[in-house]
């Protein structure tokens, strides 16, 4: 399975399976079917060819009829992929008998098959998947493939924009769950989402978009395109040439600094929970709204295995239902004596001394140097949360600030292993011009700067000034709004 470390994978529907399953829903069309046929024979295979495209994702099996006739109309397929030394992953879905979608995987030459949280032995390479409340954790393949992933981007692809209780436009991201999943797991994270379908077709630049959505968080998208774009190619359409040239180009930036994957987050707001049932959606949602309100944060996984590494942190957030074992507990309370802040729900206790009148919806107390805020009462409003944790921890512990352009939720601040680098990297959801002017501000003082832009050959070396009070800026002149 090592030729799947690092690859880049893109999903490859084709085939009787794709059209039996497609078939069944609202929008497939007998021009959907004929992409679907085109795809399956091995002419089409060599349509990466020139790009960083190195495994395919093929439908294997899903528990139907049409199983047999796909396995078996699908090998020249594969067997033009390995020519060329694409590696294969078959995916399993539906009711499959998975022995028996193993061994036909092994039997027609596939690099490897994925099968929906598999658990069990084989002599064949076997990658489990999940979806995103249910990811198999403890996965010794090299990659976890995801599903239920969302389309990055502002809801509303046309000029209406939908509306989020919070009256801002509602974003769509993964790069929060990435995030999530890399504190959890060694393997390389697959995120798989596609288009909504029946009969959309995604604007061309949404596609560079779904890439950098996972990119700049530490995982990898498998690629996967419209109807519209995969008819265009068959067709040699110049049009759809062009969107495809700008998904591989954005890959190859991104492959040009795999190193970048190995940085740490600099956040300084720790979100703690064991991310399972109701604490996955409530603390889940705490990071996605963080990333939203371009709060830098960390992701601690609390496995009841010793206590978070809360080290470089300035405030920790503890949202689940139940309260931490007692050495969690002690460590969360020596956080605070050190001056750091707690953010919890309304039963966590009352150590310390109380402090009316600070918070209205937080009794705020100080415990040495620190303080403790719990709730008033239960909590149901994560943005509200999210709000409240940023104003009682206040502007003065940022460690690095965007001025002049909006990268809501793609705002991500990290370190080299070294510390002796750093990547502040932006990425904008909202249309409009290509470049823009952007000033960030950064609390650590490094000698140069320089920017990367996809478009750019080189980077570019950029003004780094201090600021009165010591510290330092960074102005970046232009920076790539996808």
């Amino acid at each position: 399975m090592a030729a799947l470390l690092n690859s880049v994978p893109m999903r490859w529907p084709s085939g009787p399976l794709e059209i039996a399953k497609r078939q069944k829903t609202e929008g497939f069309t007998p021009q959907a079917r004929q992409v679907l046929d085109y795809w399956h024979t091995p002419p089409r295979s060599t349509s990466s060819r020139g790009n960083p495209v190195n495994c395919l994702v093929v439908s294997w099996a899903a528990g139907l009829a049409e199983d047999a006739e796909q396995q078996r109309t699908i090998r020249p397929l594969v067997d033009a992929a390995r020519q060329r030394n694409l590696a294969v992953l078959g995916w399993v879905d539906g009711q499959s008998d998975g022995k028996a979608a193993i061994a036909a995987a092994q039997a027609a030459g596939l690099t490897a098959v994925a099968v929906q949280g598999f658990s069990g032995k084989s002599e064949f390479p076997v990658i489990p998947w999940g979806d995103r409340a249910h990811a198999p954790w403890n996965t010794a393949a090299p990659v976890l493939p995801v599903t239920d992933n969302v389309w990055p981007g502002v809801q509303g692809r046309s000029n209406t924009v939908t509306a989020a209780p919070t009256a801002l436009p509602w974003l769509d991201s993964n790069g929060w769950y990435i995030r999530l999943a890399k504190a959890r797991t060694q393997a390389q994270v697959w995120v798989l989402f596609r288009s909504a379908g029946k009969g959309e077709v995604v604007p061309a630049r949404s596609y560079p978009l779904a890439v950098c959505d996972a990119e700049t968080a530490g995982g990898r998208w498998v690629i996967s395109l419209d109807d519209t774009l995969r008819a265009g190619l068959a067709e040699k359409d110049a049009t759809a040439g062009a969107t495809w040239k700008t998904v591989t180009d954005t890959v190859s930036f991104f492959d040009k600094h795999r190193e970048w994957k190995s940085y740490r987050s600099l956040g300084v707001v720790g979100v703690i929970s064991d991310f399972s049932g109701e604490n996955y959606d409530f603390s889940g949602e705490i990071l996605n709204l963080s990333s939203r309100r371009d709060v830098l944060s960390r992701v601690l996984w609390n496995l009841g295995r010793g206590v978070p590494d809360l080290a470089g942190l300035k405030a920790a957030v503890w949202a689940d239902s139940a309260q931490p074992t007692p050495q969690v507990r002690a460590s969360l309370l020596n956080f605070v004596q050190q001056g750091g802040l707690l953010a919890t729900g309304p039963k966590w206790g009352t150590e310390g001394t109380s402090a009316p009148g600070v918070h209205p919806r937080f009794d705020v107390r100080t415990l040495g140097k620190g303080r403790i805020a719990s709730a008033k009462e239960a909590l149901g409003d994560p943005w509200s949360f999210v709000a409240d944790v940023q104003t009682l921890l206040s502007h003065a512990n940022d460690v690095a600030k965007l001025f002049n352009a909006t990268a809501s939720g793609g705002f991500h601040y990290t370190a080299s292993p070294d510390g002796k680098r750093a990547l502040l990297q932006l990425l904008s959801y909202s249309a409009g011009r290509t470049t823009s002017n952007a000033t960030a501000w950064t609390r650590h003082k490094y000698r140069s700067a320089r920017v990367w832009t996809i478009d750019g050959a080189q980077p570019t070396p950029v003004e780094v000034a201090a600021c009165e009070d010591g510290e330092r800026s960074i102005t970046c002149r232009r920076y790539h709004r996808i």
